[in-house]
Parts: structure tokens; sequence; C-alpha cells
């Protein structure tokens, strides 16, 4: 396993070029873990490790302009607190419609609407997993408990 530090510098004129770069990076390997610290400074920026393995033989990339996070560990605890109160609906509603939680949304699905937060149907219809049907069946349920929370 490789190690690469990496500063984001929180300057209008430094920040694009730094996101530029270190997206750049990623997108040629095949990374394993990340840690980040605000560092307080003149200018402040995000100090960024990224572990990381060479990558393989490129793999064909499935190109979707859906939405998806799928690790609860990229959460912030607001977002935590939406995600779980996002499964307390969802079981509710499986228990409603007599179906299985994973039947209603997938854990993945519910991570990405606590880390999204859509605004609106168009928003939800953006994450992975929600197409028109879904939107239209659960869409104004997630809506509303995001705007009451």
């Amino acid at each position: 396993m490789h190690l690469k530090v990496f500063h984001i510098r929180l300057t209008k004129e430094h920040l694009q070029a730094d996101q530029d770069r270190i997206n750049g990076f990623m997108e040629t390997v095949a990374v394993k873990k990340t840690a980040t610290e605000l560092v307080q400074g003149q200018p402040n920026f995000w100090s960024i490790l990224v572990f990381y393995e060479e990558a393989k033989a490129a793999q064909p990339k499935v190109i979707s302009d859906k939405l998806s996070v799928t690790d609860e560990n990229e959460l912030t605890d607001e977002e935590k607190v939406i995600y779980e109160a996002l499964k307390i609906w969802r079981q509710d509603k499986a228990t409603q419609l007599n179906v299985p939680a994973f039947m209603v949304c997938r854990n993945a699905e519910l991570i990405t609407i606590a880390k999204v937060k859509p605004e609106t149907l168009a928003d939800l219809e953006a994450i992975k997993g929600f197409a028109e049907q879904k939107t239209t069946k659960f869409g104004d349920d997630i809506i509303a408990l995001l705007n009451s929370m």
C-alpha cells in the first residue's frame, strides 16, 4: 500500500486547482482509505492522506449520472441522524406494505439521501435507485421527513 498527502487550500485562487489535482490522482489509483484534518493557518487548508494501491488493468466503467454514496462512514453526525430517521421510516413503510425493508429502499439509497438531502422529487430522482416509480411511491414521504428535520 502507498500513501500520498494532499493539501486543499481554502482560498478562492487555490481551491479548484487543489481539488482538480486530488481528483485527477484518485481517478488513477485504487483508494483503500483516506484520512482528513482541517489545519488552521494562513490560509486554512485540509490535509488529506490517501492510502492507495496502484491501479490494476482498466476496468470498463459503467457511466451513470446518478448519485450514490455507499459508505456510512462518510456521513457527518447530522447526516447520521437523518440516516437513522430514514431507516425507521423505511421499516415502518415495509411493515405497512408487508415487504422486507430492502424492498422499500436499500441502505446505500438511504445513505445517499442523508448525504445529498434532496429538496424536490427531481433531486430525489438524481439518486441511484430512484426512478420515476420509486420516486412516485415514496418521494413525498422522504421529502416530508427531510423537511421535518
